[in-house]
């Protein structure tokens, strides 16, 4: 049975309710703005399947190393349009760095936008449909945000990326192997997690339909 939560009982919970709460009762005030919302939330699952699909297949690839025929393990795959954009980024905004240092802020910069866009997803689908589910969801998204604003931020004013998924910085002491495999294998995860718990609010969602026209 999906848990409905008012976005007043929301508030109650730390960190981020008041944030909603406020967010959703501007949207409350334009019912109009409906379609809009549940556009964004459509958009925003739509997008990090693309965005996971990515990270399933570097994780992949990590895992095959060099029976992969495409990198060993010690580098982290990227697809070539995404390397483009990395790459592009990274000279536009710091066209004064060196190559390393642009593709690290870069890609940094890139998981952030990326992230960001889940996170209002959710939010919006939360908004929409606000099950327990979704807020699960929105909860571990929020939490893997945190750790891409410490990871840009850091990458930009200490020059290395510092944060959970590179044990603070000191994973390359332990090895390239294993600093690349720790932060491929922890991104895989964390942009898997939410993504259960955001398909069973909208199998929910589809089953309450039905029922909701009967009645």
């Amino acid at each position: 049975m999906t848990d409905i939560v008012h976005p007043a009982g929301f508030a109650t919970r730390p960190v981020h309710g008041v944030l909603l709460t406020a967010i959703f009762g501007v949207l409350d005030a334009w019912p109009r703005l409906a379609f809009a919302v549940a556009t964004v939330a459509s958009l925003g699952l739509i997008f990090q399947v693309g965005h996971f699909f990515e990270h399933a297949a570097q994780f992949t690839i990590w895992v095959l190393g060099d029976l992969s025929n495409i990198c060993g393990r010690d580098t982290p795959w990227m697809s070539p349009w995404v390397t483009e954009m990395v790459r592009y980024v990274g000279a536009t905004l710091f066209p004064q760095a060196g190559a390393p240092r642009q593709m690290m802020v870069g890609m940094e910069l890139l998981h952030l936008v990326g992230n960001s866009i889940f996170l209002v997803g959710i939010g919006c689908m939360y908004h929409r449909w606000r099950s327990k589910w979704v807020r699960w969801a929105f909860t571990i998204e929020a939490l893997h945000l945190c750790e891409h604003i410490m990871l840009t931020f850091t990458a930009i004013y200490v020059g290395k990326p510092i944060g959970v998924s590179t044990l603070f910085g000191t994973a390359p002491d332990y090895g390239r192997e294993f600093a690349v495999g720790y932060r491929v294998t922890w991104h895989f995860l964390l942009n898997l997690l939410p993504m259960p718990f955001c398909m069973i609010a909208l199998m929910e969602r589809w089953r309450q339909q039905p029922m909701a026209r009967a009645a």
